[in-house]
């Protein structure tokens, strides 16, 4: 940076903005031009806007500018506030017009999407732009469009839905109990057996180079008995198997040259290892200590809390089934696309996400997990669309009760004061978010009760 941007980066409320010249690098070729797949779409989903601004409001906006900076910036020779304008103008002139431009070009584009309502879907994008002083200024401007969704009527459709989708088993009450004694196992210290499958156990481990003898610092590990590798040792199972705590054992090992910890990579290197703990998973007694921790006066009672658990999870599986099969079905009604960019920031939240399972796939499978991401994303967002459509042909709307009583289900459901959930949704980016779920969910519930549904 500079010396003269960052004079004017250290004035108080005064934001460093990128030069608008950076934008000249962007090319209109960088941008694809996504076409609408629709029957009738003729128009790109990309719109290109054309903007002028009057030589005349541009010198008028920088010597706004120009004063401004005079009465709040430091300048070696002058007091502060007592710059001369004119000192201003020549000494930052380059800046002060990049800025300037930059936030008239914005002002003007949105302007003119207001005037002529279009449904822009993202933020505005510079393509380029041609200034010179004492000259207007014309800007290529290019904007991201809302589809075209045309939603046909609802009622005429008809959805089959194979009657295998809702297959379900009968409620199993041994296998149900299981499940949570499972699912509540905690881990206990052993000292009366050896290490065997699936124990967890705790030890220290210095390592040393076999070349020069230099050895690393000692630490403590954690290694869960499964005949997989170890994160940093690779295949120790056979190893630690059948050791008791106090065991110490010495393990050599000639890593590969491509090893992933670099400093091992081709080296022999020595592992001094000492068993500290071995621990169990051991599943609780369905007893009273259980039952009151977890709430319930009784065996009966949490049997029956069992049972209609059970009964709901059944209800929510045979949802989803039916909420996946309208979606399935709007999605080969409505003929559309949507921007390229709106689907790669999901492919890239996707990616960003899920990048350490991703980064351990083999290349091919990589690239048909990207694949998939992408259709996902794809269709996603093109449901999305729908849902909304649906809201404005049908005037779905979140009304303020609407939000009450899922503020009481929230507080309900996670055992807390109704207070402290209405509280957390004063935020009003999280109230937007509520209102937008309900609303959806609020679409997909019209199109449950409108679409005949039949299951062969």
């Amino acid at each position: 940076m500079s010396e003269k941007e960052q004079e004017l980066k250290n004035i108080d409320g005064i934001k460093e903005k990128d030069p608008v010249n950076k934008a000249k690098a962007k090319k209109e070729k960088d941008r694809p031009v996504v076409e609408n797949k629709s029957a009738d779409a003729s128009e790109s989903l990309l719109k290109k806007l054309k903007i002028t601004i009057p030589r005349k409001e541009i010198s008028k906006r920088f010597d706004q500018a120009a004063e401004k900076y005079s009465s709040e910036m430091k300048l070696d020779g002058f007091r502060k506030g007592k710059i001369p304008v004119e000192v201003v103008k020549s000494k930052y002139h380059e800046i002060i017009t990049d800025e300037v431009i930059n936030k008239m070009i914005e002002e003007y584009t949105f302007k003119k999407i207001k005037e002529e309502n279009i449904p822009i879907i993202s933020s505005p994008v510079i393509e380029d732009f041609d200034f010179k002083d004492g000259e207007d200024l014309v800007a290529s401007v290019t904007v991201d469009l809302f589809p075209e969704v045309v939603i046909p009527d609802i009622e005429k459709i008809e959805l089959k839905i194979k009657k295998d989708l809702f297959k379900t088993d009968e409620f199993d009450e041994a296998k149900q109990i299981e499940m949570i004694l499972d699912n509540n196992k905690r881990k206990q210290i052993i000292k009366d057996r050896k290490l065997g499958e699936g124990d967890f156990v705790e030890f220290k481990i210095q390592s040393q180079f076999a070349d020069n003898k230099r050895m690393m610092p000692k630490k403590e590990m954690f290694f869960t008995m499964k005949n997989e590798p170890h994160d940093d040792i690779g295949d120790i199972y056979n190893d630690l198997l059948d050791k008791v705590a106090g065991d110490k054992i010495e393990i050599k090992r000639k890593y590969k040259n491509d090893y992933k910890k670099k400093n091992w990579a081709g080296k022999t290197i020595i592992h001094f290892i000492e068993v500290k703990n071995i621990y169990e998973y051991k599943k609780p007694d369905l007893n009273e200590e259980f039952l009151k921790a977890a709430g319930f006066p009784d065996e009966k009672s949490f049997k029956l809390k069992l049972k209609e658990e059970y009964s709901l999870q059944q209800e929510r599986q045979r949802d989803q089934v039916i909420t996946g099969e309208i979606r399935d079905k709007m999605l080969e009604l409505c003929d559309f696309s949507v921007p390229e960019s709106i689907i790669e920031q999901e492919v890239q939240r996707s990616q960003s996400q899920y990048a350490q399972i991703i980064m351990t796939l083999p290349k091919e499978q990589r690239e048909e997990y990207m694949k998939t991401v992408r259709d996902n994303a794809d269709r996603s967002i093109k449901f999305s669309f729908i849902l909304e459509e649906v809201k404005k042909k049908f005037d779905i709307k979140v009304e303020n009760e609407d939000l009450e009583k899922e503020f009481k289900s929230i507080a309900e459901a996670n055992g807390i004061d109704v207070k402290e959930v209405r509280k957390y949704y004063m935020n009003k980016e999280q109230n937007e978010t509520l209102r937008d779920s309900m609303g959806r969910n609020l679409a997909i519930d019209l199109l449950k009760e409108k679409i005949s549904i039949k299951e062969v």
